[in-house]
């Protein structure tokens, strides 16, 4: 979990170095390259005012012209006079100035953000404060402290929302000032139903337990500080008092994905830490049929009338699992840290991309390193391989980690197989995102890049170089995974998975390490490797059983379809494929070149996130999020045809007549998308919208009525939860 959060600190301060080196003023950027211009010939010049020296004089017999020799330490004084005299004044250096402000207001914004979101989700939430001894309700405050000393956390005070009329709890806070706040459907369900209650408030007690809030509001927190500072970039990129707006401009829609790669990757490790929670919930009990099985099913229950009631967020990546995942993993708890492909996806698109942003300033981080007196000149090369590490080894950890607990959730049957080839697909997809996510950097050659990877000696195709990078460290992972039970404990073997990959992970990029140390650190790898697979044993049983759900189908509306067949469902089909070709298309250019006009920038932006939430709306879990989606995706196509109308009242063709035709198309590619995004959906959920089977093990068998074969009061009945 800190490793994880680690990766993600790491991430946002290398992104905010790559922002703080070109945002210098249009006057610095100007003086500057006067300055470039004007001292080459000023040095010749002044070479030539010297009088020869005598190692000249011997070249001068020898040839008519000869190369001026380097000026004389003593001539040295003469010589700043002479520039000072004849070029203009050169730019104060000012990037250390700039990388520590970018610094600095990530840190403070962060820590700031993070001391006040207790206080804002008061504030903002209008919440009431419950006490265990008077006011409103006191028996709530008392369960819930009570519920807190059983669980060993400290919790500083108990709310109430008045507005949310859900049966909900969150818990929130930062260090030693614990919360938990009830929605106002929990006192109802206190009176009604105290168990669900019960293990309820002992899920957001979970997250205290685990400390989840201080890493996750830590990170969240730090996240949005850095929004802040590429929103500061952005607008200075567009102000025109740029040195290098065009270079500022790409640059901040590159870590603007990364920040988009970066919160889905947070909302991926949310949902591991809500498993964790749910595990910490039912935890307890005399036996398989004691009070944990109660408190399981408890929350089982709640957990499928929180689905049916919740209408969803209408972002795209989730903060809460999947109700099937969640199921799953109360049934086998082992399924709660599993390394999902989507999560190896993440953290090597994470990991990659901030290595590539760093690599890319290694000329502006040598010169601010050799100013600053920590290093030499002889020790200056065009890449920086070093500043790969401090990515790659909490990746390597993250990587290690997970693949050990997908291991020991799956056991060594053959399932395991099929698991981990998902993995190292999802890694490899995450690596060849991070590379081609990559703004074209300003100095150096990106080959010198490529060539410091370990695979550059066998290929020099860098898709078949990261296929052989993902594949073979999820093989020696998970060899070493599978060898850790017969050697270390269950306790120690998560630390160790973790330490091994980081050993795994820095041998991607040899020449980041110590001179004459990679051949060792690669044949420690391949040798613990080879030991590993010694010891590997296959393990009776591995395979977790199937899922049983605790309660019938969930009563989730799968319903929506399109409203239109025929001719008409395959003109939305065509007019919506045209649109997402024209998409992919301006977000390929919006990575190599930019629009300078704001207005530009919005319009095309709006159209790729338009294409964008409508495929999030076709892989919707259920109708209300399926509309919420669509509801964001117009606002998309809204903000985009508004400010392409803005940009043409500027241009030739009348801006009335741009406006309705505008208006006009965008009408249509709305009603189209709506149609053919429906019909997506339906057909994905086209077996959900039949009554499932029934099974002994959601049916209760009912005797009907007696009578005669093929008579009402022979039919079967419905069952909770089987929905048309």
């Amino acid at each position: 979990m800190f490793v994880r959060a680690l990766l993600f600190c790491v991430a946002l301060m290398a992104a905010a170095v790559t922002i703080a080196y070109p945002a210098v003023t249009s006057q610095e950027h100007d003086t500057g390259e006067a300055y470039a211009r004007c001292w080459p010939g000023a040095v010749r010049e002044f070479q030539l005012t010297l009088p020869i020296s005598p190692v000249e004089r011997e070249i001068l017999l020898r040839a008519p012209v000869w190369p001026p020799q380097p000026v004389a330490e003593e001539d040295g004084p003469a010589l700043e006079r002479y520039l000072a005299e004849h070029c203009p004044k050169p730019p104060a250096h000012r990037d250390e100035l700039r990388v520590g402000l970018a610094l600095g207001i990530l840190g403070v914004g962060g820590f700031v953000l993070y001391w006040l979101s207790p206080y804002w989700q008061v504030f903002h939430r209008r919440l009431l404060r419950l006490r265990p001894h008077s006011g409103y309700r006191p028996d709530l405050a008392d369960a819930v402290f009570r519920l807190a000393d059983d669980a060993g956390v400290a919790v500083h005070g108990v709310w109430l929302n008045a507005d949310d009329y859900t049966s909900n709890a969150v818990a929130f806070g930062h260090w030693r000032r614990r919360h938990v706040e009830l929605a106002s459907g929990m006192v109802r369900r206190f009176d009604e139903d105290p168990g669900t209650f019960e293990v309820v408030v002992r899920h957001e007690l979970g997250h205290v337990r685990h400390r989840d809030l201080d890493v996750t509001h830590g990170v969240t927190a730090l996240w949005q500080a850095f929004l802040v500072l590429l929103a500061v970039a952005l607008c200075f990129a567009v102000s025109g008092h740029a040195g290098e707006p065009t270079y500022l401009l790409r640059l901040s829609f590159h870590l603007a994905l990364l920040a988009g790669v970066l919160y889905a990757a947070r909302n991926a490790f949310l949902q591991s830490r809500e498993l964790h929670a749910d595990a910490f919930a039912v935890r307890g009990g005399a036996g398989p049929t004691g009070q944990g099985e109660e408190r399981r099913r408890s929350l089982d229950a709640f957990f499928v009338g929180l689905a049916a009631g919740r209408d969803g967020s209408g972002l795209p990546f989730g903060t809460h699992p999947a109700l099937p995942r969640r199921r799953a993993a109360l049934r086998h708890p082992a399924l709660a840290g599993e390394l999902s492909a989507w999560e190896a996806a993440l953290t090597g698109c994470v990991a990659l991309l901030a290595v590539n942003l760093l690599l890319g300033d290694s000329y502006d981080v040598m010169l601010t390193g050799w100013r600053l007196g920590f290093l030499e000149v002889d020790t200056l090369r065009p890449v920086y391989s070093w500043l790969a590490l401090p990515l790659l080894l909490p990746a390597g950890a993250v990587l290690g980690a997970g693949i050990r607990h997908t291991v020991t959730a799956w056991g060594g049957g053959r399932a395991l197989p099929g698991r981990l080839a998902l993995i190292a697909l999802g890694l490899y997809a995450g690596l060849c995102a991070g590379c081609a996510l990559h703004p074209s950097q300003m100095y150096g050659d990106r080959s010198a890049q490529v060539r410091s990877m370990w695979w550059s000696p066998l290929t020099g195709a860098l898709g078949l170089g990261l296929a052989l990078t993902a594949a073979l460290s999820v093989l020696a992972l998970a060899v070493f995974a599978l060898a850790c039970d017969a050697v270390c404990g269950p306790r120690a073997a998560p630390r160790w998975a973790g330490a091994y990959g980081v050993l795994v992970t820095a041998t991607w990029f040899p020449a980041a390490l110590p001179g004459g140390s990679a051949p060792y650190v690669r044949g420690v790898v391949i040798g613990i490797a080879l030991l590993c697979g010694a010891f590997v044993r296959r393990r009776p049983g591995g395979t977790p059983a199937a899922p049983v759900p605790l309660t019938p189908q969930e009563p989730v509306a799968r319903t929506e379809a399109p409203s239109v067949t025929g001719p008409r469902l395959l003109l939305a089909h065509a007019v919506t494929a045209v649109v997402t070709v024209g998409a992919v298309l301006v977000a390929a250019r919006l990575l190599v070149r930019p629009p300078d006009a704001p207005l530009a920038l919005v319009a095309a932006s709006g159209l790729v996130g338009h294409t964008g939430v409508l495929a999030g709306a076709a892989a919707a879990p259920y109708d209300a999020e399926f509309r919420r989606r669509i509801r964001y995706a117009v606002v998309c196509l809204g903000l985009s045809t508004g400010a392409a109308f803005l940009e043409s009242l500027g241009g030739a063709v009348p801006g009335i007549g741009a406006g309705l035709l505008l208006g006009t198309a965008a009408a249509g590619v709305a009603v189209a998308g709506r149609v053919s995004t429906s019909a997506v959906y339906a057909f994905r959920h086209r077996r959900a919208t039949a009554p499932p089977a029934a099974t002994p093990s959601d049916v209760v068998d009912r005797p009907g009525p007696a009578g005669p074969r093929g008579e009402p009061g022979n039919r079967p009945r419905r069952t909770t939860g089987q929905h048309r």
